[in-house]
């Protein structure tokens, strides 16, 4: 039986993507739009809003690029609310304050949409009003630093009790020896890093969770988009596969991480997780936040002896994973 558009749309599993994505700026990580071209291609999945953070780049900039992709998908119907554009603690980190002041904090070799007036700090009332509308229905998809959630949950607690589950890429374990602890300070995975705080919020709140960390997205179980496969990408085909090729293209000017030939795809992988639960193996953990430490502040921590928090998603076949998220958004 083939299903309608609309009984498909009935069936797909609603998600909020909280989202950091830096389009066009040369080294700036591709994973975020690509997050987002695969979230809007993969039909298992009803994105209802999109709501941007600071990381990449700052959240009046991540908006724009966020509404570049939508625009390139032709779903321009889709809202992004920009976020707070600083971590609960109330000051950026020192190294996001130098990006920001070089080619991270404007806009780069893509052109992108301007803002709506008023739209300046509304992602948690967003995630709010969206949650409370699909009370029990709606996966919050954190693909960056957790701040606008954790907003969220302090302005209306009631939201705890009604988002149906959040999967988030941040932090590590340490399960991978190799990458699974840091990558912007020896045990601290940036999204984490950047607002510990806020993290130990979300981490605390009782929220069904899903941990999808550096431990599973990097180059040794496969999550990586080679050079040769980008190359592959059909850039005549759409408008979102030319942006798509370009995102990619632009970031492999100048690699933010030296872990291999490619684009590691750290958030994509969240997004498949939220659509696909099987994708990967999971372990039930307690996992806590660092938020005081001088040397370990951000780290994320497994506690063995509290109940469990959260499913973290322990191995991967990552080949296959990516396979599937680039041949979803080639649909498009």
């Amino acid at each position: 039986m083939v299903l309608t558009e609309r009984e498909t749309k009935m069936s797909s599993k609603k998600i909020i993507i909280d989202t950091d994505p830096g389009v066009g700026i040369p080294g700036t990580d591709a994973d975020d739009p690509i997050a987002l071209l695969f979230a809007l291609a993969d039909k298992r999945l009803d994105l209802l809003a999109v709501t941007s953070t600071f990381g990449n780049c700052p959240p009046w900039l991540t908006a724009r690029g966020a509404k570049k992709v939508l625009q390139a998908a032709g779903r321009d119907d889709i809202p992004v609310a920009q976020g707070i554009p600083l971590p609960l603690g109330g000051v950026l980190p020192q190294e996001l304050q130098e990006a920001y002041k070089g080619p991270r904090g404007k806009v780069g070799k893509i052109d992108l949409p301007e803002l709506e007036k008023g739209s300046s700090s509304i992602a948690p009332e967003q995630i709010i009003k969206t949650v409370h509308q699909y009370p029990h229905e709606v996966t919050v998809v954190a693909i960056g630093p957790q701040t606008n959630v954790a907003a969220a949950l302090l302005i209306d607690p009631s939201i705890a009790d009604e988002i149906k589950e959040i999967v988030f890429m941040g932090g590590g374990l340490g399960i991978n020896p190799t990458y699974g602890k840091g990558n912007v300070t020896p045990v601290a995975e940036c999204n984490i890093y950047f607002d510990p705080i806020a993290a130990n919020i979300v981490f605390s709140s009782g929220i069904p969770m899903r941990m999808v960390s550096l431990d599973v997205t990097n180059p040794e179980t496969g999550v990586i988009l080679r050079d040769d496969a980008i190359k592959a990408i059909p850039a005549d085909k759409s408008p979102a596969n030319a942006l798509f090729a370009e995102i990619c293209a632009t970031y492999m000017e100048k690699p933010m991480f030296d872990w291999g030939d490619g684009c590691v795809l750290y958030d994509p992988l969240a997004v498949l997780a939220a659509a696909d639960p099987e994708v990967g193996t999971y372990e039930s953990m307690s996992v806590k936040v660092e938020t005081k430490g001088q040397y370990t502040l951000g780290e994320t921590v497994p506690d063995k002896q509290s109940a469990p928090n959260m499913q973290v998603m322990t191995d991967v076949d990552g080949a296959a994973a990516i396979a599937e998220i680039v041949k979803t958004i080639e649909t498009l």
